[in-house]
């Protein structure tokens, strides 16, 4: 619940929501242009299917494991209250971390990392091999995000999203800088992960520098510090949350190493989740966004509105994929992708409009849910979403020959219209029983 003085805030009006929102927009999109960038950049190696295969599985991989670290953030908008809590927060955010940290270490360092992308992607031992390395060199990024988590969660709550922004543009810059200097001198999944892991770094040493002038506006220590319990309690739906947001392709690439062509199926999914990451980027934005603007069930209202408008915009997006001129620029010119590799692709196109429209829903349930700090259906939508994701796959293994790139997105469809309807019942129980979340 909701203190008064929070309670009493102004009511947060559809233009707030936009400048607030309009600045993630393209912090997301530079944000995930980064990741389609270096799967072109790994395209147009030579024998590029097995590099995608291998990079996609030890991003996946790391992304997954790496979920309780990346959920910290949610937490930190929640709980930032002094400079006290934020050293609380920063041990939370390593405490998260050796939840995973040992399993990371067994595939990064160990023949077991070998047997399980073997076993487990249906890969050649070449491509495990690679995908290893990759692990291993992903857990340099686990101590970037650390503090640029903690970084970012207060330039929010101060509402300068701009200097998020700029923290991708920054990225992106210093990407291009790091592939530069890669061209033509090397190849392999290996270039990808160590770009990605460089300018990651170079992003979190940003978000240091720029937050730095709103740590020390914090008060020392104004009240209480927050128990481990109560970050813990309020927490580990949001780290189910987050394994889940990064498990749904996870878990999809271990159906689609499954099909007639696993590594084809693997890499053309790769690349397309890697375009839909630019595109409805900003969507998983919306999360934090809601977070931070909702204080009441009068805002909750308003910015319902704001994720309508949101829902008809990416979908309208994705519809332009379908035209011949703007698919074939895309995924020929920007990503660089064989003929073969396009035909593909492009059935699975047709689905994305849906998608967009299920991950507006999703995000904005989820939202409110953390807003009100009421976290406990979340973790319950997380699970129900891997488990619509098995289904579907478990439905593709039983086709003869299933467009691998399909399976993919209807996955990602799946999770997130299951985590629309289970969160959204949530919300309308609070409706029924006690007047709104904030209640």
């Amino acid at each position: 619940m909701r203190n008064k003085a929070v309670d009493s805030h102004p009511t947060v009006t559809i233009g707030e929501s936009y400048r607030f929102f309009t600045p993630l927009i393209f912090m997301a999109e530079l944000h995930m242009l980064s990741h389609a960038i270096i799967s072109a950049f790994l395209a147009r190696m030579p024998d590029p299917e097995p590099i995608l295969a291998a990079y996609s599985i030890a991003f996946y991989l790391h992304a997954t494991l790496g979920s309780p670290v990346w959920a910290c953030q949610f937490v930190a908008i929640s709980y930032i209250r002094d400079r006290a809590s934020v050293l609380r927060l920063f041990i939370f955010s390593t405490q998260t971390f050796l939840l995973v940290g040992w399993f990371w270490a067994l595939i990064a360092l160990t023949p077991f990392g070998i047997t399980f992308f073997v076993s487990t992607f249906g890969t050649s031992e070449t491509v495990a091999k690679e995908a290893q390395i990759c692990v291993l060199v992903s857990t340099l990024i686990v101590p970037c995000v650390f503090f640029r988590s903690l970084a970012y969660a207060l330039l929010m709550l101060n509402r300068r999203t701009t200097l998020v922004t700029l923290g991708t543009v920054i990225r992106l810059i210093g990407l291009f800088g790091i592939l530069t200097i890669l061209q033509g001198n090397t190849s392999g999944a290996l270039v990808g992960m160590l770009a990605l892991t460089a300018c990651i770094a170079i992003e979190s040493l940003y978000a240091v520098i720029a937050a730095y002038k709103y740590y020390l506006s914090l008060p020392i220590n104004s009240e209480p510090v927050p128990k481990y319990k109560e970050l813990w309690r309020f927490g580990w739906p949001v780290i189910l949350m987050q394994t889940a947001e990064s498990g749904v392709a996870f878990t999809a690439s271990f159906f689609l190493g499954r099909l007639v062509h696993p590594e084809l199926a693997i890499a053309a999914f790769g690349v397309l989740d890697a375009m839909i990451r630019v595109l409805l980027g900003p969507l998983r934005n919306l999360t934090q966004a809601v977070q931070t603007l909702t204080r009441n069930s009068a805002d909750a209202i308003i910015i319902g509105k704001f994720a309508i408008h949101l829902a008809v915009i990416f979908s309208l997006v994705m519809c332009a994929l379908q035209n011949d001129i703007i698919r074939d620029y895309a995924l020929d010119d920007i990503m660089g992708l064989p003929p073969s590799m396009m035909n593909y692709i492009a059935p699975a196109l047709l689905l994305t409009p849906i998608l967009a429209v299920s991950m507006t829903a999703a995000a904005y349930a989820r939202g409110q849910l953390l807003a009100s700090r009421k976290t406990t259906a979340i973790a319950v939508a997380s699970t129900a979403r891997l488990f619509a994701v098995c289904l579907i796959g478990a439905i593709a293994l039983s086709l003869s020959n299933a467009n691998g790139a399909v399976v993919g997105v209807l996955a990602l469809i799946a999770a997130f219209i299951t985590e629309a309807v289970i969160l959204g019942g949530r919300i309308l129980y609070a409706e029924h029983r006690t007047g709104g979340l904030f209640n």
